[in-house]
């Protein structure tokens, strides 16, 4: 089911769950009175970019930008047939966007799409309509960002090392009373992501497959030197009807760039974050991105699929 790990992939890469902690309430008594706020923030991109090595993930750039204390958070927009309709300010439709490597440069295009059913706050992306594009392990890739407007923003990512799941030491069907040892090439100087799901939670989910209640969806940041790691149904129940017998077990193994871990993990929690995610672009860090925010970051998968039995 390579058709249904692309879209599994890509939901996960796309929502992958963000922390944001507000510091405090705010309480106003009947005594005091609003006043004006005055800044003089001037507004910059906001950039969730992520390149991968593989083919069936689409590498993709988001342009946001923070936005003046006087704007509103929407405008009015015409499509393509003439149809008028709120969309979000913060996202910029039409900036020039160049990834380069090695002096050639790719020029990105913005195709405005959800990239998370049912996420009404993810409107497109920019992307590569085209098929050369194949970063390599260890290539410096470049990002290039302008507005018409002026606002620019620049990145920088290495390329990491592509994951290796040893998918000949596997069973050829996981047995749902037993563990199952993953093994894969470690990494020296990169983390990774294990992901371990079967297929019919995700087509069924809202009606007998719920992830939480039948435990194989599950997910584990491999560290360093990591080369194994042991994957068991991790609840009895059997949910009463499912066809397991009907169902395949998914396993992908993601490999990333030290700034696409900065940015997802190691400092997702930081007071600082800014969270592309709703659309926002106000103050946040920057992980291989330059004279803007967010990130530029590049991936790697390898993938196994196997049907499940009881």
């Amino acid at each position: 089911y390579p058709w249904m790990e692309s879209r599994i992939l890509m939901r996960k890469l796309m929502s992958i769950s963000l922390i944001i902690f507000i510091s405090g309430c705010l309480s106003i008594s009947p005594e005091l009175e609003w006043e004006d706020v005055e800044t003089d923030h001037e507004p910059v991109l906001n950039v969730l970019g992520i390149l991968s090595v593989d083919t069936l993930v689409t590498s993709f750039i988001r342009v946001h930008r923070s936005l003046r204390m006087d704007e509103a958070s929407d405008t009015l927009i015409k499509d393509p047939v003439g149809n008028i309709y709120y969309a979000s300010r913060y996202v910029i439709r039409d900036a020039q966007v160049i990834v380069s490597n090695n002096g050639k440069d790719y020029l990105f295009e913005y195709d405005d799409f959800d990239l998370e059913a049912g996420d009404s706050t993810s409107t497109g992306a920019y992307v590569f309509n085209g098929d050369s594009l194949n970063p390599y392990p260890g290539e410096i890739w470049t990002l290039s960002i302008s507005t018409p407007g002026g606002l620019t923003a620049t990145g920088e990512t290495t390329i990491p090392p592509s994951s290796q799941l040893f998918t000949n030491l596997l069973p050829d069907t996981f047995q749902l009373d037993q563990t199952m040892d993953i093994s894969w090439q470690p990494l020296t100087n990169h983390y990774q992501i294990m992901s371990v799901a079967n297929s019919l939670s995700y087509i069924w989910k809202e009606d007998n497959y719920n992830n939480n209640d039948y435990g194989l969806t599950q997910e584990e940041i491999i560290g360093p030197g990591e080369e194994s790691w042991t994957l068991r149904k991790e609840f009895s129940e059997d949910g009463g009807n499912l066809n397991w017998d009907e169902d395949w077990l998914l396993i992908s193994l993601m490999s990333m760039d030290e700034n696409y871990y900065d940015f997802f993990f190691r400092y997702a929690d930081d007071s600082e974050y800014s969270n592309i995610f709703l659309g926002e672009g106000g103050s946040g860090q920057s992980f291989g991105i330059e004279e803007g925010i967010g990130v530029f970051g590049s991936i790697g998968i390898d993938r196994h699929t196997m049907p499940i039995a009881r």
